[in-house]
């Protein structure tokens, strides 16, 4: 049975006048029970970054991740609970069809909204173990645009060529049509502009697919924000050159780079409210 491994860290930088340094690792487990326990912590206090941001009330969101030692498990969100108080007892465990293998424990359903989309993109990428997907202020006001992210600054290159624009019936469509998503997302997709609706985030870890979700929300609120500055101003924005993307893009993507970026999030939540994990 394939087993769920945290990212590497990648070598450092050999390059004169680079320092390295003493990098964030991955934590370590001494059993396989413990790497469980923990990537449910994890998930449960992904919906407590979501909430902080403002995002547990009033808008769909919707989180889940892989199972850490059997593939064909996802752990989810329960439907209607406020995501501030999710810990990890609350999820429910579904098979890759959907159906309910572990119950919540106080016996709350799933949301079939936006269960179908993440079966569909864990059914078609192995590489996936996390996703989060949402229906947040900018990621709606963006989505309606029918595009994706437009490399304006260098935390954008990140995302080149790797968010493409879902269609809305296709991901409306993702029960009864999961191929359809899968063509969209493609091999190496890390997100997608749901048209229409807002955006979907996924990585090798529930940390990376949160991460990525705060970081795509915060470009496309910006992109609208100087898209708004030029129409009422005029001017032009200065693009970023390919060659420049591609260099930034190969050293901020990668699984550990989706991990480590979002670990301040997770701690920040962690400071504050203190564990998600209850079994």
């Amino acid at each position: 049975m394939a087993t769920l491994v945290l990212p590497k860290m990648p070598p450092a930088a050999n390059k004169p006048g680079v320092l390295s340094f003493k990098a964030v690792m991955p934590p370590a487990f001494a059993s396989d029970t413990e790497r469980q326990r923990f990537q449910k912590g994890a998930l449960a206090l992904g919906a407590r970054v979501m909430d902080e941001r403002g995002w547990g009330v009033g808008y769909s969101v919707g989180l889940s991740a892989r199972d850490a030692l059997d593939t064909n498990l996802v752990w989810v969100v329960p439907r209607g609970k406020p995501l501030c108080t999710i810990v990890s007892a609350d999820l429910i465990g579904v098979d890759l069809k959907g159906e309910i293998r572990v119950s919540s424990k106080d016996g709350r359903g799933l949301d079939p909204e936006w269960l179908p989309l993440h079966l569909a993109v864990y059914n078609a990428r192995s590489d996936v173990n996390g996703i989060t997907s949402g229906h947040t202020p900018h990621a709606r006001a963006f989505s309606v645009k029918g595009e994706t992210l437009k490399m304006l600054w260098q935390d954008s290159c990140t995302f080149y060529n790797c968010v493409p624009v879902c269609p809305f019936q296709t991901a409306a469509n993702a029960a009864t049509n999961p191929q359809g998503i899968a063509d969209v997302l493609g091999e190496k997709g890390i997100g997608m502009i749901l048209q229409n609706r807002g955006v979907l985030s996924c990585a090798g870890t529930i940390e990376g697919a949160v991460g990525g979700y705060v970081r795509i929300e915060g470009l496309v609120g910006n992109q609208l924000l100087v898209e708004a500055a030029i129409k009422g101003r005029g001017g032009d924005v200065v693009p970023i050159g390919e060659e420049e993307i591609l260099f930034s893009q190969k050293n901020t993507s990668g699984e550990y780079s989706q991990w480590f970026q979002a670990q301040p999030y997770f701690a920040r939540v962690v400071e504050r409210h203190g564990s998600a994990l209850e079994i």
